[in-house]
């Protein structure tokens, strides 16, 4: 079994997240990083899951995952992603916005997407409504 986690940040991932990821949600291959995107204090998980059962034409699954009092939990399970993952200065509802790469499965040219927390969760889906086309991306890359 080949487990390759990069992250983006200085510190390591935390290992209860590692174990969440590698136990809950079944990823071998994957890179993550951690970011504080609701500004609480504490860092949420951005999981970019890699491999072909993760991916498809489109992209590959992006996962936002939270602490919750028993660990870890499943904000956003997201499909048809791609590199890379930008965290946007705007909020939405607290949290930051985020930016990925929609290309492939039939969307030419490829371009990057806003993606809005709406309360609850991000789009599950960044190829269409409520996911907006930038024009020209800005924000810190989190992942590449």
């Amino acid at each position: 079994m080949l487990l390759l986690a990069l992250t983006a940040v200085a510190t390591p991932l935390p290992p209860s997240a590692v174990t969440f990821i590698t136990g809950t949600l079944h990823l071998e291959r994957y890179r993550a990083t951690a970011a504080d995107l609701n500004e609480d204090g504490a860092a949420e998980v951005l999981v970019y899951a890699e491999g072909p059962e993760h991916c498809g034409s489109g992209g590959c699954n992006l996962y936002v995952l939270s602490r919750a009092p028993t660990g870890w939990r499943i904000v956003t399970k997201m499909g048809v992603t791609r590199l890379p993952l930008r965290i946007l200065p705007a909020k939405s509802h607290g949290w930051h916005d985020v930016s990925v790469h929609v290309a492939g499965g039939g969307i030419l040219p490829g371009h990057d997407v806003r993606l809005r927390f709406d309360g609850h969760h991000y789009p599950e889906n960044p190829t269409m409504s409520p996911a907006e086309r930038l024009p020209s991306p800005s924000g810190r890359i989190l992942l590449r």
